[in-house]
């Protein structure tokens, strides 16, 4: 490729034919052996495969470069695959790949597409990260190329592939995109100095120093933010190692701060100003690290660009809102099936009977051939009209997702209640679906998370609202794969949380409960919430009952827990009037069918599962067998969680109560990473007394969940996340439980927080 000017002239219109060409049209016959055949073209079909398209970019890294940068393809399984089109049948003599070091990607061949037969294994390599690998004399013609892997350690990346008639002058060959050489640990190394900085001002500054003092103190973190943000622009677009790292320099920087704000430091006592901006920098950083430092997650493969909007979670969503009268919780995946056959292949399901579907009547996995008569009847529930905008709609989706379109029809999306469907279609169920309309839908949740902390704020306080951000951006618990920016909606029971919380504290009874009764009906999990609001005035009814030997006139419990009445009956009055609403605007049926599948997904395992349940029996296909031997550890370990958490809340004000029965969660129900997002707001606990109790133990969370990114095994990972969530939390209520409320009862006026 090196060979010369009239060589390389040929070379890059050979390529620029090939691309003007689409993705079925090779290299001209007459060019040289040394071209790459893959040069200029995108994959005809993928499996499981995530951004294909770089596979083929003409794009290198440095030897060495982590397995999380954002230049490769990653293959989620050996079973994911990428097909490319020769155009003919072509020598194929050598192969080059840059890929992880310890996997073997596979290069298959075939003659019509159909039938592939292996031609060659890379094998693995010493060396972490990327890694270069080559053949030879391979002596092979074919038409049809296949790219899979095997082996190593289950996590697949590619970086670049190419493909050569014969051996190239110069082998392995540089591609002419190769990115400019970087040092890999250089953001990471940034960030730290950052934290370092930070607790260099905090360290040498206190409550009587003077302001030029601590002005010339926060040059150090200034000049270290400066180098950090050079150092990250230097090395854009970061990896997920390096998101990973400034999420853990975040909460670093608050615990730092927290630590210095405690009251231990009597001698040299620190200054708020400093610590509260501390924590509004670690706030700020977490913050941005949610949504991945700026930068799109996603692949819009019709555009050939990144994409802020979450096509795997709104290629569901947004027909399911706009067409729920006609897909139900039963049909998206269905219509969609038929939507596709009828653009491609003239309405014939014949071509895709093969193709996996997820059945969302079981949450079974079966194929198109078995599902014929399924879609059959969800295409009658649609009129003309409605169907040719459906597929309007989906059209949007298969262009951007590409080759991944079909794959997206196994998840277990579709789930959410008739509730949600009415407060979505606002933003969802009127446009056509398009970037421009996606991308504002997705920004809901980002002026979502901006009201909530002003309302904690004001609430709690600047400095439990800042450390409140920070766990928020900062815990790995909603990452998986990537978080939901880019979607709509998806945070909006937490944010209501927020608002019950705050309700709470300002003594609006009815408030709160209209809230948390939205936030139930949205997510079902804040039905903990709403049984915290219970737990004191149960817990008084008891005492009295045990004090007196009889039980207490039922007048005294509403007078002494008029709070926490006037509560729970505004949420029992919304959950009634929002059922009755949905149910003459939808079906009342729906909320039958949509607890049918919230009982489904409750009983089934999932390897992101995070609870007890998992923590005892494991979350892989041995659990079920597992806990059925430890059912007896379960019952005893979940009636020691329940009695610690009840004991923590009993006397409580009723919005510490609230938020400290959330954790039932973990306890009565089996939910997935992303539900446990909630424990950011366990940092409003006991603010009359100090956050440290509580926010302690979740920002050192926090800063240890970074090492769980490096474990490439997901059961390992989510095993280990599971354990650790179950430490902090039980630091958290040990501290709770030790330190006991200042303030009488739960309906009385609360104190406002102190200055730490």
């Amino acid at each position: 490729m090196r060979g010369g000017h009239g060589a390389a002239l040929l070379v890059v219109l050979l390529a620029a034919s090939a691309g003007a060409g689409g993705c079925r049209r090779a290299p001209s016959s007459g060019g040289s052996a040394a071209v790459n055949l893959l040069a200029g073209l995108h994959p005809v079909r993928s499996g499981g495969a995530r951004n294909p398209d770089l596979i083929t970019d003409g794009r290198s890294v440095p030897e060495g470069e982590e397995w999380g940068t954002s230049a490769a393809a990653v293959l989620d399984s050996d079973r994911a695959f990428v097909d490319y089109d020769l155009g003919r049948a072509a020598p194929i003599g050598a192969v080059y790949v840059q890929g992880d070091n310890n996997d073997s990607y596979v290069v298959s061949v075939s003659d019509d597409g159909v039938s592939f037969r292996e031609l060659w294994a890379s094998p693995a390599v010493s060396g972490a990260g990327m890694r270069e690998r080559v053949a030879d004399g391979l002596g092979a013609t074919a038409r049809w190329l296949r790219l899979s892997a095997r082996g190593g350690d289950g996590m697949y990346a590619v970086v670049e592939l190419q493909v050569f008639s014969e051996r190239p002058a110069v082998f392995p060959p540089r591609p002419a995109g190769a990115a400019p050489a970087r040092d890999p640990d250089g953001v990471r190394t940034a960030l730290l100095y950052l934290v370092l900085a930070f607790g260099l001002l905090l360290a040498a500054t206190g409550a009587s120093s003077s302001w030029l003092r601590v002005s010339a103190a926060a040059c150090a973190p200034v000049a270290a933010g400066i180098y950090a943000w050079s150092t990250a622009a230097a090395a854009w677009p970061l990896s997920g190692r390096d998101v990973a790292f400034a999420r853990a320099a975040a909460a670093a920087i608050a615990l730092l701060a927290l630590i210095r704000g405690c009251a231990c430091w009597r001698r040299f006592p620190a200054r708020r100003a400093v610590v509260v901006g501390a924590c509004a920098a670690a706030g700020a950083l977490a913050l941005a690290c949610f949504y991945n430092l700026g930068r799109p997650q996603f692949w819009d493969h019709a555009r050939g660009r990144p994409a802020f909007v979450h096509l795997p979670d709104m290629r569901i969503y947004q027909p399911f809102v706009k067409y729920f009268d006609e897909v139900r919780y039963d049909g998206v995946y269905l219509a969609a099936v038929l939507a596709y056959a009828e653009e491609q292949h003239g309405g014939s399901l014949a071509p895709l009977a093969s193709v996996p579907v997820r059945s969302l009547r079981d949450q079974r996995l079966s194929r198109v051939a078995d599902l014929s008569a399924d879609i059959a009847a969800v295409r009658k529930r649609f009129s003309d009209q409605r169907w040719a905008s459906f597929k309007h709609d989906i059209a949007y989706f298969r262009g951007a997702m590409g080759p991944d379109y079909l794959t997206s029809l196994t998840d277990h999306g579709a789930n959410a209640p008739p509730l949600w469907v009415l407060m979505a279609r606002p933003f969802l169920g009127y446009a056509q679906a398009s970037e421009t309309i996606m991308v504002a839908a997705g920004l809901v949740d980002a002026v979502l998370f901006l009201v909530m902390a002003l309302a904690l704020a004001r609430s709690f306080g600047v400095l439990p609202m800042c450390v409140a951000m920070t766990v928020f951006g900062a815990n790995d618990l909603y990452m998986f794969g990537t978080n939901w920016g880019g979607a709509t909606l998806r945070h909006d029971w937490l944010v209501l949380l927020a608002f019950a919380a705050c309700a709470l504290k300002a003594r609006r009874w009815a408030l709160a409960g209209v809230l948390m009764a939205v936030a139930t009906m949205l997510r079902v999990l804040p039905a903990a919430a709403l049984a915290g609001v219970a737990i004191p005035a149960a817990a008084w009814f008891v005492e009295r009952w045990w004090r007196d030997r009889r039980p207490p006139p039922i007048a005294d419990l509403l007078r002494e827990h008029r709070g926490a009445v006037r509560t729970l009956v505004a949420a029992a009055a919304t959950v009634v009037l929002a059922f009755l609403i949905t149910g003459v605007v939808y079906r009342f049926a729906a909320w039958g069918e949509w607890w049918q599948k919230i009982v489904m997904l409750n009983r089934d395992s999932s390897v992101n599962e995070v609870s007890l349940r998992a923590l005892i029996a494991g979350a892989d296909a041995a659990q079920a067998r597992l806990f059925a031997h430890r059912l007896a550890i379960f019952i005893v370990a979940a009636i020691g969680c329940i009695a610690a958490i009840v004991w923590a809340a009993r006397r409580r004000p009723l919005h510490e109560a609230m938020l400290l029965a959330m954790a039932l969660v973990l306890v009565l129900l089996h939910p997935v990473n992303y539900h446990l997002h909630f424990v950011f707001l366990l940092v409003l606990v006991q603010t009359s007394r100090g956050i440290n109790g509580t926010a302690v133990p979740l920002l050192a969370m926090c800063v240890a969940s970074y090492w769980l990114t490096l474990d490439p095994d997901a059961d390992r990972h989510f095993q280990t996340m599971t354990a650790l969530l179950f430490v902090s939390l039980g630091w958290l209520y040990a501290n709770v439980i030790r330190y006991p409320p200042e303030a009488a009862p739960a309906s009385a006026p609360q104190p406002s927080p102190q200055p730490q």
